[in-house]
Formats: structure tokens, C-alpha cells, sequence
């Protein structure tokens, strides 16, 4: 299992995410009621803040207000888990958590423990779309029902420790363990792809990444020229330098690794075809190297959170469309044009969730009509711009009210 946690500010978008996107299943809440909205569910820890505010304080707002942490055990360890598992899981993390003793690393007397047990919090069971992985989202008050703030003094080490307690404790695998078992499942997928190339060429080899729904960032220079990729799992990047054997799949050596997994194809493609002479001129051979093997695309990282980034690359038609269709008009107020652009883009990379987080975070209502969803056969690039564009538009719009 690995774990992951932050201190944040933007409490009620969290929430609304949390508990309102697709694919996701409310386990249980803490000194909160179960039948209100997500909106009112932040507006009580909001007042629970103000109602006991230490006299410390002296005032002084507390910026980073929630906590929010993210569970992804291994899809081997929770497989055909019911609620209730995942609810116990929960419960144990939360303990672990709490006891784990952090005031020798920080210095600081109050890291020695937290009290998110006594503190009001959600949690929620969510499915990623593409992957399909089972994770965890807890969303919780940094006071607690006494009044004390929930240390967030690396926060995240504290979530690590708290996991790997877990791991040793059930049999699991440790975190450690996980990453080195997510990295060797890339490469082969990664090498089995090259198998299977009767050719290679970089369209070829990222529709196949992607098809194993994996997620690919393709790095390349003013003339087209790849030097450098990454390949996503679920929210891990790994690097191709990172994967293989000997760097064998870096960007500089993969060619020759399908040539040595195709000796055949080596041996007998001839540089120049053999064609018969003849007066009629003939067009002069373009080297590979200058082929349009690729179209004009623009090259996104686009951070929704602490620890979510999404690579993406647009074709240079979809950007101009969607920059010209995002509009501030009916935005909320704290929304920038950036913020809309980007729930497009992810729109267009098919990245739901994400969009919906990024419009959320941004102040909008989110995707609160996805049904039905998603890129038509026949529609092209510039068309499904368009439509992602007056999706992102729509997310983005200011709430008009709370919903129980």
C-alpha cells in the first residue's frame, strides 16, 4: 500500500471532489451527519474552526485548514474488497497515523502525535477511470473536537511511516517493494510492445503505451527530433532511464533495442529499394529523421494537486480552438482563463477526474452532467476541442447554490 497526505486550503473543493465525482462511494464520516451536502459538510468543520479557536492564535487565520490523504493498496491486496474492508482500512490508518511520533524529525513538540480519531473527517472510496485502481480519500478538520491543530509538519513522511506499519503488520508489500514491482511491469509491458512492431516509429510505439492504458509524455526538440520520454502507471511517472535494462528504452537506444528483437527484419530491409531504371525523375528520398511522422502538437504538465500531474500533447489545432473558446463571462470569480483551459485540455485527453478537480479547485461546480460523456467515433480533433471547450466553460461556472 502507499500513502500519501497534504495539509491544504482549498477545503471545499476538496470535499466536493472527494465525494460528489464518478465512480465514487462515501465508507464513512467522522462527528459529522451522513445526510447533508459536501458544501455543508465543510461549512461545520469550518465553524468548528471558528468555535474553537485557541486564544494562542491571537486571530491569525489557519491558511492550510484540512488535511487531505490518498490510500492506494495494491490491487492484489484489496481485490473484491467490500465497503466494510475498506472502511476498517481506513480506521487502522487513521490510528497508525495518529501514534506515529514525528517531534524528533521536526524538532517540534506538537508533531508527536495527531488526533484526526477525534476529528471530523470523510471518507470516500474511489475508482480511477482509466486504470480502474481502488483508492482511498480522506478529507479531514486540522482541529480537533478539542479545540488542537493536527500537526502537518512533513505530513507526508508521517503518511509513509503510517502505510508501511500497515504493510509489515497485514503481509502486504512495502512501498518500497510496490515501486520496484510497478517499474519491472512497465518495462515489460513496454518491451512486449517492441516485439510486436513490425517498424518502428514513435506514433506507432505511444498509440500502443496508451492502449495498455498507461499514460506517455514524449519530449522532443525544435525539430522533431525525441529525446526524452516518461511513462505514467495510475499517479506514477517513471522515466525511461528508469525502466529496461541498461537504459535500454531511453529515447537514444530504444531503436536499437527493437533492432535486437527483430534480426530478421534487420537483416533483410534493404536502406534503398531496388527499383528499376528508368528516365522518369524521381523524388528525391527524404531521410527518416525529416519525415511529419508526428503533427504539430503543444506539450502540457498540468498539476490538479499535491501529487497529480497530467502530461499532455495536443495537437497544435485543438490548442488554437480551445484557446479561443474558453471564456471568464460566466466564471467564477476566482477562476482564471488558465484554469478553464486546462479543464478543456484534460477534457480532451479524456482525463475526467481530473478536469472535474481542476474546476472544482477553481472555484466552479464541476462536472455535475457526465453521463454519456466522452469523444464520438466520428468526431475529429477540432470538433471534440470545441465541445471540451464549452465543457470546461460549464464546469467551471459559479455554483448556484447547495444541493441537499
Amino acid at each position: 500500500m502507499i500513502a500519501k497526505a497534504a495539509a491544504i486550503s482549498h477545503g471545499g473543493n476538496a470535499m466536493r471532489y472527494v465525494t460528489t465525482k464518478d465512480r465514487s462511494d462515501i465508507v464513512m464520516v467522522n462527528h459529522l451527519p451522513e445526510d447533508i451536502s459536501p458544501d455543508a459538510m465543510y461549512q461545520r468543520m469550518v465553524l468548528l474552526q471558528k468555535m474553537l479557536a485557541k486564544e494562542e492564535r491571537r486571530g491569525r487565520p489557519l491558511l492550510r485548514n484540512m488535511i487531505r490523504i490518498e490510500l492506494s493498496p495494491d490491487t492484489t491486496e484489496s481485490r473484491g474488497w467490500a465497503l466494510d474492508e475498506w472502511r476498517s482500512l481506513a480506521e487502522e490508518f487513521i490510528r497508525t497515523f495518529d501514534d506515529i511520533d514525528m517531534s524528533e524529525r521536526t524538532k517540534r513538540k506538537s508533531s508527536q502525535r495527531t488526533n484526526l480519531k477525534n476529528s471530523q473527517y470523510v471518507v470516500a472510496l474511489h475508482r480511477d477511470a482509466r486504470s480502474g485502481i481502488f483508492h482511498l480519500h480522506i478529507v479531514a478538520n486540522r482541529i480537533d473536537m478539542q479545540g488542537n491543530t493536527n500537526d502537518a509538519h512533513k505530513i507526508g513522511e508521517r503518511a509513509v511511516a503510517a502505510a508501511n506499519i500497515i504493510n509489515e503488520r497485514r503481509g502486504w508489500v512495502q512501498s518500497e517493494e510496490i515501486g520496484k514491482r510497478h517499474r519491472q511491469e512497465v518495462s515489460d509491458a513496454l518491451m512486449n510492445i517492441l516485439r510486436g512492431m513490425d517498424r518502428f516509429s514513435w506514433k506507432a510505439y505511444e498509440t500502443e503505451v496508451r492502449r495498455l492504458g498507461y499514460g506517455i509524455h514524449i519530449q522532443q526538440d525544435d525539430e522533431g527530433k525525441v529525446y526524452g520520454y516518461s511513462v505514467m502507471r495510475g499517479n506514477s511517472r517513471y522515466k525511461a532511464s528508469e525502466l529496461g535494462k541498461g537504459r535500454n528504452l531511453t529515447a537514444s537506444k530504444i531503436e536499437h533495442t527493437w533492432a535486437r528483437l527483430h534480426p530478421q527484419e534487420r537483416k533483410y530491409q534493404p536502406s534503398v529499394p531496388d527499383i528499376p531504371k528508368t528516365s522518369t525523375p524521381t523524388r528525391p528520398v527524404v531521410p527518416r529523421s525529416q519525415e511529419q511522422l508526428m503533427p504539430a502538437v503543444r506539450h502540457y504538465d498540468i498539476s490538479t494537486d499535491h501529487y497529480h500531474t497530467y502530461h499532455i500533447d495536443l495537437p497544435e489545432e485543438a490548442d488554437r480552438i480551445i484557446r479561443q473558446e474558453c471564456s471568464l463571462a460566466e466564471a467564477h470569480p476566482l477562476a482564471t482563463i488558465e484554469d478553464i483551459q486546462h479543464t478543456a485540455i484534460l477534457l480532451f485527453a479524456e482525463y475526467l477526474d481530473a478536469a472535474t478537480s481542476m474546476a472544482t479547485s477553481s472555484g466552479g461546480g464541476g462536472n455535475n452532467d457526465d453521463n454519456g460523456w466522452g469523444r464520438k467515433q466520428d468526431e475529429d480533433d477540432r470538433e471534440w476541442a470545441r465541445r471540451c471547450a464549452r465543457m470546461a466553460n460549464s464546469m467551471c461556472r459559479r455554483r448556484k447554490g447547495l444541493r441537499r
